[in-house]
């Protein structure tokens, strides 16, 4: 064993997506406080790399009919999806890799790394991925018995899992030492399966606001506006944002990582650097999301905040926004541009995070145990 417990865990963060890569940075940085060497291991399925990842997603696209959609889904999606790959390569040198990129479970069969703990980190690990199929590499498939595997607020995404996917998934969290999971409803679904877990935060809440502001630039902002951090498909959506900043007599903005978003209602900011994307954030009057991370740093960052919830996996949200007892910040109605009127009191929020953060912390260091002594 290392001087230093060496923990290498295993997160979605190789998605061209700002609270994919800064989870695992704020995973990295909270084992680091606990006195561990972690390492995110470097895990990059082949079928999501940028030149593929468009082929993947029109597998299970409504465009794939025919050659003519196929032809117009390709020339209109591919240019988006390696621009913001491209991008978020950069980004993602905050966080510390293995030195090999491994691309298929067997790769981590035949050459595992050296590890004291293994961790499934963060962020929608146990959800299907692309064509609505679970990975087993994100469940430790590759792991031989006996070997120490933990998970640190591992989501599955939604408040349910396919029926037929509940025996595999059993099977292999059987063979974790701990669980813990992000979402209270995680908690449900790992207890239908069997399996007991605890709920902790998200990492990017185990960081506080000052650990945030030391990679924010430090720079005024010379105008007051409306930030939108919009992943989801919403027309209501981006009418709403446009009448809500008119409402308040203030600028729009619009942040995204697709440089087709332009089209939309807003001051277009394309794939900016992590730091500029939190810098956004903080320095909002106000800001709406569909975002469960763009969620998380308004909280973090003290940012008074209007949630949109997506279609689907709203659960990641609400989960969220029940603990800090803040469900009045999800938006009912369209009509609705007084929701923000009463102001999220910050002072109280504050000491909810803090309580639970210590929580988290000690949930942490007793799953990695022994190694930490």
């Amino acid at each position: 064993m290392s001087e230093k417990p060496i923990v290498a865990y295993l997160t979605r963060h190789t998605v061209s997506n700002y609270g994919s890569v800064l989870q695992a940075y704020a995973t990295q940085t909270a084992l680091e406080k606990l006195g561990c060497s972690p390492v995110c291991i470097n895990y990059y399925r082949s079928d999501e790399k940028p030149k593929e990842l468009v082929h993947t997603l029109l597998q299970c696209s409504k465009w794939n009919k025919n050659a003519l959609t196929r032809l117009v889904y390709m020339l209109t999606q591919k240019p988006v999806y390696s621009y913001a790959g491209k991008r978020f390569e950069q980004y993602r040198k905050i966080v510390k890799v293995t030195d090999r990129e491994y691309n298929c479970e067997q790769d981590l069969i035949d050459d595992c790394p050296e590890a004291d703990v293994y961790m499934t980190g963060s962020d929608q690990v146990w959800n299907t991925i692309t064509c609505d199929k679970i990975d087993p590499v994100y469940f430790m498939s590759f792991l031989k018995d006996g070997q120490k595997r933990i998970s640190y607020a591992a989501s599955f995404g939604g408040s349910e899992v396919k029926d037929t996917d509940k025996p595999v998934i059993s099977n292999l969290l059987e063979k974790y030492d701990s669980v813990s999971v992000r979402e209270n409803s995680g908690v449900k679904i790992a207890g239908e399966l069997g399996i007991n877990a605890s709920q902790v935060l998200d990492p990017t809440l185990l960081l506080t606001k000052d650990e945030w502001e030391k990679i924010i630039p430090k720079r005024d902002c010379s105008e007051k506006y409306v930030l939108v951090y919009q992943l989801h498909p919403n027309k209501n959506f981006d009418k709403y944002a446009k009448a809500f900043a008119k409402s308040k007599g203030l600028k729009l903005c619009r942040i995204s990582q697709c440089f087709h978003h332009i089209v939309r209602s807003g001051k277009f900011i394309c794939c900016p650097p992590v730091e500029e994307f939190l810098w956004y954030i903080k320095n909002a009057e106000y800001f709406l999301t569909d975002s469960f991370h763009g969620t998380a740093f308004a909280i973090g960052l003290n940012t008074q905040f209007v949630d949109i919830l997506p279609k689907s996996y709203s659960e990641r949200i609400s989960s969220i926004l029940e603990l800090i007892g803040c469900e009045n910040r999800i938006l009912k109605s369209y009509d609705d541009f007084s929701i923000t009127d009463n102001r999220i009191d910050f002072d109280e929020v504050n000491r909810k995070i803090e309580s639970e953060r210590q929580k988290s912390y000690d949930t942490l260091r007793n799953m990695i145990g022994e190694c930490l002594e």
